[in-house]
Formats: structure tokens, sequence, C-alpha cells
């Protein structure tokens, strides 16, 4: 009779069998490619080539920027491999970021290694891969899009390298490629094994060892395996075609505008680092004398998101003299704007990125990925509900040519009941108002990148009261310099009379809420108070102790206070450091 008896395996052993190969993209490099085909050669292994690097190019459950946490993904990858002795991830991580998993005493012994490629060749692979359309098909274009809206363009316009369009995807994917070979500097120490792809390829030796290695001495490969192995060392594979990728005859190819960037662009650390690895950048390592930066230019882009009705015109003016910058905000068709939209986030020539954007993860990725200079601008919420209501009951964006249509909506209501719409929200024929909620929500999301020191938080009371310091504080944060002659004069240029003045000059002077029509917070009841609140425990859980935590507590606070700038030489300058 046969026998039917399953062993049950011991699940919760910290057994692991995971390993990691981390590099800096795999870009249909043939040697990237061949490596985890390679491991997988040994039935005992299962190496995925850049699994949760693919998975954002088709599916929106992050940018391509991000990568699942890698405690979670380390358990799920260990549970899927359970019938082998050995299963990894290569390519999906950067090796900056195992130390997360390497300082946890239960992952410590899981081996990693970092494969580094001749940057020459490496930048061959990271151009062609965009200029392909990073292997989507015909039609499908958001991760390029993403690569283009992540990309240094402002430091490379600071530098002075030579301009190009959105389709000239081999500048620019050149320029941001050599701007990501200084990521090698921040791999060095985060790992202890870095060895060179080409080695690998071309010493069986060093692959066997390896193999043990990332298997914990659990494989070994024998003959048979190691053949099949290098069987495909000079094999294309499906959809790869033949590219140059000797270094030398490369860099003899290169125009002089791709030697003058790379000499700009590249670090001498960097380069450095590339020579103990044993590449040889020959005349590349030779430092430029004839490239500076442009007198005036800022290198990084500026990213502005404000309240509704919190300033946001009066900070557009400053950054504008201060910087020589026009605003930009996305155009807005019809329908509600979709604040979260990150692909509605974009810098260009000359501009800065003003809006009332919520920040989702994947916006945060985008401007972490072009390193925004990123300035947020709040009020008190009960402050903006009152302004908001002003200007929607009195159409004020009819003046610009934005008319909300449905201003009549209010007539015939009384203001108690008008304010406990406007804390709801409400849908009538004309006009759409979410209500408090989604504001709430943007202000909590500003305060995420804030508490991580990645933005400039202002306060309209803040920008108001106290312009020439606030100035100041700007101009820290953008690294920007200005004569004190020059602040003086923005300071005044911006005063509320001269503002206005221009506001209507320009033909947008009603978009200013007049004096007369100004409602003070003692128009709100008790219950409007409860209904905030509860606005709160449901869209920001976290926004009161965000808020405790920077002194701005004042945010939320009903009850008028009769200094309102006093807090603000309490508040440290934490987020310019």
């Amino acid at each position: 009779m046969p026998d039917f008896t399953v062993p049950i395996r011991d699940e919760l052993r910290d057994d692991y069998r995971v390993f990691y190969v981390t590099a800096w993209g795999y870009a249909a490099d043939h040697l990237f490619g061949w490596f985890p085909k390679a491991l997988n050669c040994h039935r005992d292994i299962f190496a995925l080539l850049a699994h949760e690097g693919s998975r954002p190019k088709y599916l929106r459950e992050r940018t391509r920027g991000e990568r699942p946490p890698l405690v979670p993904f380390t358990e799920f990858l260990n549970d899927m491999g359970m019938t082998y002795s050995a299963i990894g991830d290569c390519y999906s991580y950067r090796a900056g970021q195992m130390p997360e998993l390497l300082s946890i005493d239960r992952y410590k012994n899981i081996p990693v290694v970092n494969l580094v490629r001749h940057p020459v060749a490496w930048l061959e692979f990271y151009v062609r891969w965009r200029a392909s359309n990073m292997r989507m098909r015909v039609g499908a274009t958001d991760p390029l899009e993403w690569e283009w809206k992540t990309a240094c363009h402002a430091y490379f316009e600071y530098l002075g390298l030579p301009s190009y369009s959105k389709d000239d995807i081999d500048i620019w994917a050149s320029y941001q490629g050599m701007f990501q070979l200084n990521n090698v500097l921040g791999d060095i120490h985060a790992v202890q094994r870095h060895i060179a792809v080409e080695k690998i390829a071309d010493e069986p030796e060093t692959f066997k060892d390896l193999a043990t290695y990332l298997t914990r001495g659990e494989v070994t490969f024998d003959q048979q395996s190691m053949d099949c192995a290098y069987s495909m060392r000079h094999t294309l594979f499906r959809g790869e075609s033949p590219v140059e990728c000797d270094p030398d005859r490369l860099m003899q190819a290169w125009p002089g505008w791709k030697v003058d960037a790379f000499r700009k662009l590249v670090s001498q650390k960097a380069m450095d680092a590339y020579a103990s690895f044993g590449y040889d950048l020959k005349e590349l390592a030779r430092r430029p004398v004839n490239m500076a930066p442009i007198p005036g230019k800022i290198p990084r882009p500026v990213f502005v998101s404000s309240l509704p009705k919190s300033g946001t015109w009066l900070l557009r003016e400053m950054l504008e003299m201060a910087t020589g910058l026009k605003a930009h905000e996305p155009r807005i068709g019809e329908g509600s704007p979709d604040y979260e939209n990150e692909m509605l986030i974009e810098f260009p020539s000359g501009t800065f990125f003003s809006w009332h954007s919520t920040l989702t993860s994947r916006s945060a990725s985008l401007l972490r990925g072009c390193q925004a200079k990123n300035i947020f601008l709040i009020r008190n919420i009960y402050d903006v509900l009152l302004s908001m209501f002003a200007h929607l009951s009195r159409d004020v964006d009819a003046a610009i040519g934005r008319s909300v249509i449905g201003s009549g909506y209010f007539v015939g209501k009384t203001t108690e009941q008008c304010l406990t719409l406007m804390i709801s929200g409400f849908t009538s024929p004309q006009m759409t108002w979410m209500g408090a909620g989604p504001l709430l929500k943007q202000l909590d999301s500003m305060l995420e990148l804030v508490e991580s020191g990645e933005a400039l938080l202002l306060d309209y009371e803040q920008l108001v009261c106290n312009k020439r310091e606030t100035l100041k504080k700007i101009l820290h944060a953008l690294e920007c310099k200005l004569p004190t002659e020059r602040v003086k004069e923005i300071v005044a240029l911006t005063e509320k009379d001269a503002m206005r003045e221009r506001l209507k000059i320009s033909g947008h002077g009603q978009h200013v809420t007049l004096p007369e029509h100004i409602l003070q917070r003692s128009v709100f009841l008790p219950y409007h108070k409860e209904m905030i609140d509860h606005a709160v425990m449901i869209n920001a859980p976290r926004l009161p102790e965000r808020l405790h935590a920077l002194k701005l507590d004042s945010i939320l606070r009903l009850e008028a206070e009769a200094k309102p700038e006093s807090k603000w030489s309490q508040l440290k300058s934490r987020w310019l450091d």
C-alpha cells in the first residue's frame, strides 16, 4: 500500500535561506541578466531578477523609486522559497538600503553582495534602457515620464550643461545617469562585499565561491551546473540585441559634451571608488577647467504646497522676486482638481511649482528623486474655512477666469448653516465642496515631510506679520543669497496695499478678499469645533500630535489669539538644517 504520509515542516524556525544581490539597476545589461540565470542553473537556488523593481512599471501600488519594506519582504521571500536551499532577489534594492535589515539581530547573517559595473558600460545600458522606453508597450510611457520628472534638471541647468528637450532622452538620461554614479559612495560602507560583475562573468571560480557565500554553504555548484551557467555567458537572451559595452571603445566614441558633463557630474571621490574596483576611467578622470555654475541659477527645483487661503499669492510674489523664477501650477481641466496626482508636479525651466498639493508616498518619492527644495504654507483651519467660505460665496476666482459657478447655493442660508456645510462638505447641481477633510489630510501630509527634515514650514501669520524674517528663512532654505537692500525692497513691494495695487493692474484685483467681507472665528459655534475634531480623527489622526511637537497647536485652535505671531519666536529652524 502506498505511503501517503506528508512530512511536516517546521515553519517557525528562524532558519533564513534568503540572500540579496544589490546593484544600481539592471537596465537589460546582459551580464546583470546572466548572473541570476546562472544561479538558477542549480536546482536548489531560486534567484529573482529585479522582481520588486519591475512591479511599479505596471502596478500603481508604489513608485519606481520605492521598494517594499525589507523586513516583511524578507519574510515573504523566506516563505516563498521554503522548498529551496536558498532564495534571493537580485537588483530590486540598493546597497544603501541594506543596513535597515542587517542591523536587526535576526537578519544580521543574511548574505548581501553588491555588484558593480564599469561606469561607462553601466551608463550605456542606463541610457539605452530609457531611450527604448524601458521595455514598455507602445503608448505606455508612465515609467519614462517618471524618469523625466525625477531627473535633476535644475542642477544640470545650474552647471551650465548643454540644454535639451524632453525628447532628447540620450542627453538628459546621460546627465542623470552620471549624477547617479555618485551613489557608489553611499554603497561602499553599507555592505561588506562588492564584486565587479565582469570579474564574476570571466572567472568561474569567483562565481562558484560567491554562490557558496550567498547560500551560506548550503549549495555547491558541480561541474554540470557550472557548465550550464557559463554556456549562457555569451548567448543573448530573449529580447536582447548586441550592444557595444567595451568601455574603451565607448569612451573613444563619446562627443565632447558628454566628456565635459561626466567630469562635472561625477565627483572625484566617486571616480576614486570606481578605481578601487579595478576600473580605469582614463582621460575621463581628468577634472574640467571650463565649466562653472551659471550665476543666479538655483541648483535644485523649488516645490511649494500651500493650504488654500493661506497666503499663496503673497508667497509666490516673494519667491518670484527673490529667485527670478515664475510660479507654475498645473492646468486644471474639467472636474475637481486632483491634488494627490504626483504626475501633475513638474518644474519647467525658469519656474517653481506652486499648488495645493496633498503629499502622498508617490509624490514624496518624486520630490526626493529630483532633490527638490520643499516649502509648505499652512494656516489655522478655522481661518481657512472662513476665508474659503467668503471666497466661494462671492466667487472670487471669477476675477482670474476660474468662476466656481454656483455661489448662489449659499443665498438664503444662515451663517451657521453655511459654516456647517463648509466643514461637512456638500454637493449641489453647480458646486461641490469636499469639506474640511481634504484640508486636514493635506496639512497632515505636509507635516510628515517636515518631521523628516525635508521641508521648510511656514505659517500664514509668520508670512504676513514678519515678512523679513520669513524671507530670510526661505533664502536660507534655498541656499540663495540676496543683498540686504533687495530683501528690504521685496518686503516693501509685498505689503498689502502694494500687492493689491499690482493685482488690480494685472486684472486680478478682486482675487483678494476685501476687509468688509472678512469673518472672525467667533461666528463658529461649539458644535462646529466638535465637527472639526471628528474630521481630524477620521482624516488625520496623527495631526494633533505632529502639530504639538512643532509647537503649532494653534493651527487647530478655535479661540483667537491676541498676538498670533508671538509663537514664532519659540519655533526652531529645524526644517532648515
